[in-house]
């Protein structure tokens, strides 16, 4: 299964996302418990003003379909940072990310609800949206990739879009450049699936506003 692959690949990062405002309350962080449950990290407010229009979302040559759901969400947004990886990004204030826990970086993960981590290597299956440092070229192997655009995430980091069927599943990603080449990496995978939490399309429409918001800071190889 893709998800399953994306979640083995995830590695060590480190974030420090500020207090939001108190209007939206995020549910609390993990603690250092044996099962400790991942939580939104919101910055020092919510940024309703920060985001594109809803008019407005196409960015670094990709398109962005319309759809009202998604653009109600962004309406109050979230930041969350990897520092580690070099990126920040908003996420609906209505919506979860983790901080730091085991082997999952913070900013990682994303879902509408909240959720409880279970065993090392597996993704809650209430996540939607993951996000994934690869050190070396993004392969697909017998599955079909399909509609696939090249463009630029974060003004500057080339990327491309695709959607990938198997038998079972249907994924939606971007993968994004970090290093000199897509075949060297590293790469930053970003991706929703049909194995994920929440409706498919509706996850696909917040992951492109998402990407409209990416941002790189730092060192990002």
């Amino acid at each position: 299964m893709i998800r399953t692959l994306l979640a083995l690949l995830v590695v060590l990062a480190a974030c420090t996302p500020a207090a939001s405002s108190p209007t939206t309350q995020p549910t609390p962080s993990p603690t250092a418990e044996a099962t400790p449950s991942p939580s939104a990290e919101p910055t020092a407010e919510a940024s309703p003003d920060a985001t594109p229009s809803a008019t407005d979302w196409s960015f670094g040559e990709f398109s962005v379909a319309a759809h009202a759901e998604a653009d109600a969400l962004f309406a109050e947004t979230f930041e969350c940072q990897n520092l580690d990886d070099g990126y920040q990004v908003d996420f609906p204030a209505e919506w979860n990310t983790n901080a730091e826990f085991s082997a999952v970086p913070p900013c990682s993960w994303f879902a509408a609800t909240e959720y409880e981590t279970g065993a090392p290597g597996t993704t809650p299956a209430e996540v939607a949206i993951v996000i994934v440092r690869i050190e070396g070229e993004r392969t697909y192997g017998s599955a079909e990739v399909t509609d696939r655009e090249e463009g630029f995430v974060g003004v500057t980091q080339p990327a491309y879009r695709a959607t990938i069927t198997t038998a079972d599943e249907t994924a939606y990603e971007y993968v994004i450049q970090l290093g000199p080449t897509p075949e060297e990496g590293p790469n930053l995978v970003v991706s929703t699936s049909s194995e994920m939490g929440g409706d498919l399309e509706l996850n696909m429409a917040v992951l492109d506003r998402m990407m409209a918001t990416m941002e790189f800071i730092g060192t990002i190889d």
